[in-house]
C-alpha cells in the first residue's frame, strides 16, 4: 500500500487530481451561491482546472481565488447579461407555448431555442478565455464568439455536456437527489475539466489578440 501512495506513482497522482477537483468543485459551488458571482466562480474554476491540465504546482484554491478576484468585473458583467438573455428567451418559449399561434409560434420558439444555444456557446468560451487573458470585456467577448464559431464541433460537444443533466432530470425526476449530491461533490468540476480538455489548445493557440 505504501508503494501505491508514493508521490511518483500513477495512483497517487490520480488521487491528488481527484482531490484537487473536489476542492475546486466545492469552491465553485460555494461562490455560485450568491448567483451574481456565478461568472467569476466559473472563471476561477477554469483557471484552476487549466492549471491542473498543465500540471503546474500552484495551489488550486489559491489559483481559483486569484482568478475570481482578477476577473470579477468582466465575469460578472457578462454573466448578468447572459442570465437576463436566457431568462427572456426561456420566458418567450413558455409564453408562446401557452398560446395557440400555429406556424408563427413554432418559428418563434425555434428562434428562441437557437438564441439560447448561441448564448450558451458564447459562454462556454468566454469564462475560460478571461481566466487566461486580461483582455477588456469587449475584446474578450469578440474573441470568445469567434472561437465558438471557429471550433464549432468542440463548442457543440461542450454544449451537449451542459445539457446532459437537464435531459436526465427531465426523463427521470426521481434522480434529483443523486444529481444534487454529485453536483455538491464533483460533477460541475468534472464537466468544466472536460470542457478545458477540449478548449485548452485553441485557447492557447488562437486566444491571444497579439
Amino acid at each position: 500500500m505504501a508503494g501505491w501512495l508514493a508521490p511518483d506513482t500513477k495512483f497517487y497522482n490520480g488521487l491528488l487530481a481527484v482531490t484537487e477537483a473536489i476542492i475546486i468543485n466545492v469552491l465553485f459551488v460555494l461562490f455560485c451561491l450568491p448567483i451574481v458571482t456565478v461568472g467569476a466562480s466559473a472563471a476561477g474554476a477554469h483557471a484552476a482546472l487549466l492549471q491542473q491540465l498543465r500540471e503546474e504546482g500552484s495551489s488550486p484554491a489559491r489559483t481559483f481565488w486569484n482568478s475570481f478576484k482578477k476577473t470579477f468585473r468582466r465575469a460578472t458583467g457578462a454573466w448578468l447579461s447572459i442570465l437576463v438573455l436566457l431568462l427572456v428567451a426561456t420566458w418567450e418559449i413558455w409564453a408562446i407555448g401557452r398560446m395557440a399561434l400555429g406556424l408563427p409560434g413554432t418559428i418563434a420558439t425555434i428562434l428562441s431555442i437557437t438564441g439560447i444555444i448561441l448564448i450558451l456557446g458564447f459562454a462556454i468560451w468566454y469564462f475560460p478565455y478571461i481566466s487566461q487573458y486580461r483582455a477588456p470585456m469587449s475584446s474578450a467577448s469578440k474573441r470568445s464568439a469567434l472561437l465558438a464559431i471557429r471550433f464549432l464541433p468542440r463548442t457543440l460537444v461542450c454544449l451537449a455536456l451542459l445539457l446532459i443533466q437537464p435531459v436526465i432530470l427531465y426523463l427521470n425526476p426521481d434522480i434529483l437527489g443523486v444529481l444534487v449530491f454529485a453536483n455538491l461533490i464533483i460533477l460541475p468540476a468534472a464537466i468544466i475539466y472536460v470542457h478545458d480538455l477540449l478548449l485548452a489548445t485553441p485557447l492557447k493557440t488562437f486566444g491571444s489578440d497579439e
